[in-house]
């Protein structure tokens, strides 16, 4: 087998960072550092899966060029996610310099086939060794990514010395720092082995795989807790997402009577719960305003003796009444019977009118 990492440990490494990009390819794609993480993903994922080839031993020696020159692909993502990240770079010159880096590494992928012409021809994996060929392989390969994790690093210990961030940056940060130095350490210990000849510590090839193992799966697992928070938001299984799917049926009741109040949605709510909540709330509550010139002083001769569940029934009188054309009524506005103090209890308050609106609307036909 041409990858010296154990399929029971290459492939779930494999199959966690494939999750990963499939996931925010479908719901975390709209920012430029978005898309530039994704791609990072994508050329990582492909050159873990050529690390995996197991064929004859030319195909093998150029999957293994074709995966180092994925990884070069891959790093320079991380020019630009540093420099949106840190230092607040326009987003669209930082895309038109990501197309330069592009090209860059695109030229050093192209540099380690041809360089490594003669090792496909002869079957063999390219190594770093005195070789002319060799060095100008692992020239091209290393150069470009020790310059990129090094802004990387460089980058987390600017975050780790600022003392803004929580523990969880911190931890996030640390990590990223810690993995972004393997490289150097891995080139500055082959370096050794090919100066002075030492057989210690492993092959250079079985390190460089292990390393961009490693730091793949570092970063699909710090990013999969935003994707995995994000994914909850989307399908609505988040607490926001919970309430937002109990006072929908409210919410769509009232706003098709008073359409007017609606706000054109932002894009964030696609997969912000937070956000859909917020607008909904507020849309019921303008909603409830308009509508309560319309109900009725009175619910009738025999309350429920619930205050709530009799303003219910106003409100879906009044809303009745507004969908038909009816006058107002010319009363004082019906309230809720308790007025919220702050988000928290005015959400309370409405999700309670939620869960006794389908009652209130069940007993007026055409509401």
């Amino acid at each position: 087998m041409l990858s010296p990492i154990p399929g029971v440990i290459a492939w779930p490494a494999i199959g966690l960072v494939a999750a990963v990009l499939a996931g925010r390819s479908v719901v975390v794609r709209d920012t430029v550092v978005d898309q530039l993480v994704n791609r990072l993903f994508l050329w990582g994922l492909l050159s873990l899966l050529l690390y995996r080839c197991d064929m004859t031993p030319g195909v093998a020696s150029l999957a293994h060029q074709l995966a180092l020159g994925c990884t070069v692909m891959s790093s320079m993502c991380l020019q630009g996610i540093v420099r949106v990240w840190a230092f607040d770079a326009d987003p669209v010159a930082v895309w038109r310099r990501h197309r330069v880096c592009a090209l860059l590494a695109a030229g050093c992928a192209a540099t380690i086939l041809l360089a490594g012409t003669s090792a496909r021809r002869e079957g063999r994996l390219v190594d770093l060794t005195a070789s002319p060929g060799d060095i100008v392989v692992w020239t091209a390969f290393g150069l470009p990514l020790l310059l990129n994790t090094s802004l990387l690093a460089r980058m987390c210990l600017r975050e780790l010395r600022s003392g803004g961030i929580g523990v969880e940056g911190k931890l996030v940060s640390g990590v990223m720092a810690w993995a972004a130095t393997l490289f150097g350490a891995n080139l500055a210990l082959s370096l050794v082995q090919a100066v002075t000849g030492w057989q210690g510590g492993g092959t250079h090839l079985t390190r460089v795989e292990a390393t961009v193992t490693v730091c793949l799966v570092l970063d699909a697992m710090f990013t999969a807790i935003p994707l995995v928070r994000t994914l909850l938001a989307a399908a609505e299984l988040d607490r926001a997402g919970r309430s937002c799917r109990r006072l929908r049926p409210l919410w769509r009741d009232l706003t098709a009577a008073v359409p007017e109040i609606v706000l054109p949605p932002v894009p964030e709510e696609r997969t912000d719960a937070s956000s859909r909540l917020m607008r909904m709330t507020v849309e019921i509550q303008d909603a409830l305003l308009h509508l309560g010139r319309y109900a009725p002083a009175t619910v009738g001769p025999a309350g429920s003796g619930c205050p709530l569940t009799d303003y219910a029934h106003q409100v879906a009188q009044a809303t009745r009444a507004r969908k038909s054309g009816s006058a107002r009524v010319g009363s004082a506005p019906a309230r809720l019977p308790v007025p919220a103090t702050d988000f928290d209890a005015g959400l309370r308050q409405l999700l309670a009118l939620a869960r006794v609106w389908p009652t209130a609307r069940a007993g007026l036909v055409g509401v």
